[in-house]
């Protein structure tokens, strides 16, 4: 199983202030254990590090050092976005711009689609807004189930 973590998954797992760490930290063992390949991508690292920036509470360096470890070990594979990843990404952000998505949504988008990924890890609903939706949609594990693609 090959799992694309996006911005929103990162920062409830690794701020344990944050309402759904221990759903999160839950899922996140359960790939773990599942021996699931876990993606991400240049873009999302940009997102979640300025992000960690406005908790007051943490130390930023703590947590850079953290997934810089979980990349050396091969745990997490960050995927980056090249020349032809970004015309994709362009196409896909102007296809979806009537549901409001960012550009680094467009981009996970492309990159879930040209790897060939089965899930997406997020507790964020765009993916839903862009076809990247689970079909057993379940209420009270909102962004925490397998999101996969349904085109």
């Amino acid at each position: 199983m090959k799992v694309f973590i996006d911005t929103s998954a990162f920062v409830a797992l690794l701020v344990d202030k944050e309402t759904d760490h221990k759903k999160v930290a839950e899922k996140y063992h359960e790939y773990r254990q599942k021996r699931a390949i876990l993606f991400t991508s240049d873009y999302i690292l940009d997102e979640l590090f300025t992000r960690l920036l406005y908790f007051r509470h943490i130390d930023i360096k703590k947590y850079i050092e953290k997934l810089k470890e979980s990349i050396l070990r091969g745990e997490i594979t960050v995927l980056q976005i090249d020349e032809a990843n970004l015309e994709k990404a362009l196409k896909a952000f102007l296809k979806f711009s009537d549901h409001k998505i960012s550009f680094t949504d467009a981009t996970s988008y492309t990159l879930f689609k040209d790897f060939s990924l089965d899930e997406v890890f997020t507790l964020d609903d765009d993916f839903k807004k862009i076809r990247v939706v689970h079909p057993s949609k379940s209420v009270e594990l909102t962004g925490l189930e397998p999101v996969t693609s349904s085109v």
